[in-house]
């Protein structure tokens, strides 16, 4: 119970100083350009920054419920230590509280868990949905440190493509659509760089038969009933 209040307090920490980084970097971010990594998009990157905080801060509300299956635990634990990792990439030192913050809690996370509650979330759907996400954080790295227009299509492409896997058991369509909209602009953007359109294929790819083996609505409904 005491790590466990002591996880939540760190994710906490961790999620609201990144905000509070990331106001800071959107506002005042051209008058302390050496605190923000010299970045000479502060706004673009400033609310990165921010999205990253409620990212996380969504991540220390979910660690508080009371359902904790070794899914919940691995989602929760990537929702702190993703953003914990791009977070240096977006605004410099002021990430230097806020991300070993987040790192700490999402090891936490780990270090309580059962080895047999990981294990058995990682299925072939829950291992697919990583690699995607792993391509969602690679949009939002290399938009993170491209300037124009580009780089935005490149940030907001990695946060649909994690939405897009968030929302496989409760829509396909949806799914799909927002794996779609979240690869294919920054990659045609990008079309002379080499691994930027590899990437996209491979959330496509990847994504695709994530959707295809996650239930759908009706699925989960029947299941409940039966379960009754």
């Amino acid at each position: 119970m005491r790590r466990r209040r002591t996880t939540a307090r760190l994710a906490f920490a961790g999620a609201l100083t990144g905000l509070v980084a990331g106001l800071a970097e959107l506002t005042i971010g051209p008058s302390i350009r050496s605190l923000v990594g010299d970045k000479l998009d502060t706004t673009r990157l400033g609310l990165t920054t921010m999205l990253l905080g409620v990212v996380a801060l969504t991540a220390a509300i979910a660690l508080r419920r009371e359902e904790r299956t070794g899914g919940r635990r691995l989602a929760v634990a990537a929702g702190l230590a993703v953003p914990g990792l791009v977070g240096f990439t977006t605004v410099g030192d002021l990430w230097l509280l806020p991300g070993p913050l987040l790192l700490g809690a999402g090891g936490l996370v780990l270090a309580a868990s059962a080895r047999s509650d990981l294990t058995g979330a990682l299925d072939e759907r829950h291992l697919l949905v990583g690699m995607v996400a792993l391509c969602g954080v690679y949009y939002v790295f290399l938009g993170a440190t491209a300037l124009g227009v580009a780089g935005a299509l490149g940030v907001l492409g990695g946060l649909l493509i994690w939405a897009a896997m968030a929302a496989t058991t409760h829509s396909h369509a949806a799914a799909l659509a927002l794996l779609t909209l979240g690869t294919l602009p920054f990659a045609v953007a990008t079309w002379w760089s080499v691994l930027t359109p590899l990437v996209a294929l491979l959330a496509l790819v990847t994504g695709a038969l994530a959707v295809r083996l996650a239930p759908s609505a009706d699925e989960r409904l029947h299941h409940a009933g039966r379960a009754r």
